[in-house]
């Protein structure tokens, strides 16, 4: 007999009883964990996994015209590099200019981008200017909430919505690595600044706090779960006034036919509503 055979350790019958045992304890609580679960959720109604939650229709069917606003003739929506869409957390988005027709070619404010982000159930943390344009080098000097009046919506109601509102310094002789905010040059004067706003659908909400996205989006009897970042840049430097006239006209025009793309919140409840188990599907 080889010494490797006498060294080899053996558990006695008494450990491998206790061994399975233990395993089998572990399973039986796993499994009362399991059952747990699934009853408190038929229970009390709580949706702890969010079913994807389908556009409408894809982001880019957004009409080129939109009231006085409009793409310029020839131009095409930016396209994220495969890195930048990772980082993103979302392959659906929109990035497409708009210009005012009706005010002078290249006065202040005339010209907006406007910026959708969807997460059709996975949370994400919103990318907003707060982070990312001081990421990529410009310096925030205000940041506050205003709420703009009387904007229309899809389903014919008018209502206020609120919208955060930043202002950032103008870089000297701008960057390359800033995200396309037009040709702007040279330190702030007479109080213009790179403006821009945002406000986020939540569940067919308005909420203008990132940490508000994330408090509504973990309704806990909502099966349907999604959100939708709606930002618009005002390219070029501007005034706040000037700034805040170009977006609240901006929204007030688009605002509908953006409804028509983001999911139809009301729909979807009473659908869920009256067809239970057609409304768990995509």
């Amino acid at each position: 007999m080889s010494t490797a055979a006498v060294n080899t350790p053996f558990a006695s019958p008494t450990s491998q009883r206790q061994n399975l045992n233990s395993v089998l304890v572990a399973a039986a609580i796993l499994a009362l964990g399991i059952v747990a679960v699934i009853w408190a959720q038929w229970k009390l109604k709580i949706i702890i996994q969010k079913t994807p939650t389908p556009l409408q229709q894809p982001l880019f069917t957004i009409p080129r015209t939109l009231g006085h606003w409009q793409t310029p003739t020839g131009a095409v929506d930016e396209k994220l590099s495969t890195e930048v869409v990772q980082t993103l957390g979302t392959t659906h988005y929109l990035l497409r200019e708009y210009v005012n027709k009706q005010w002078p070619v290249g006065s202040p404010g005339s010209t907006i981008k406007l910026n959708i982000n969807y997460y059709p159930t996975a949370f994400a943390t919103p990318h907003v200017p707060n982070v990312c344009w001081q990421g990529a080098g410009l310096k925030m000097l205000r940041i506050n909430t205003i709420t703009i009046p009387d904007v229309p919506h899809d389903n014919g109601k008018i209502t206020s919505i609120p919208l955060r509102f930043l202002s950032f310094s103008i870089p000297e002789g701008g960057s390359g690595d800033l995200p396309s905010l037009g040709n702007v040059s040279g330190e702030s004067e007479g109080g213009e600044y790179l403006n821009t706003g945002y406000t986020f659908q939540v569940d067919g909400q308005y909420v203008p706090d990132p940490a508000q996205v994330s408090e509504m989006f973990w309704q806990a009897q909502s099966k349907y779960g999604y959100d939708a970042k709606i930002e618009v840049d005002v390219l070029g430097s501007t005034t706040r006034k000037q700034a805040k006239r170009a977006i609240v006209s901006f929204l007030r025009a688009a605002l509908p036919d953006i409804e028509r793309a983001l999911p139809n919140w009301q729909k979807l409840n009473a659908s869920e509503k009256q067809h239970p188990a057609a409304a768990t599907q995509p």
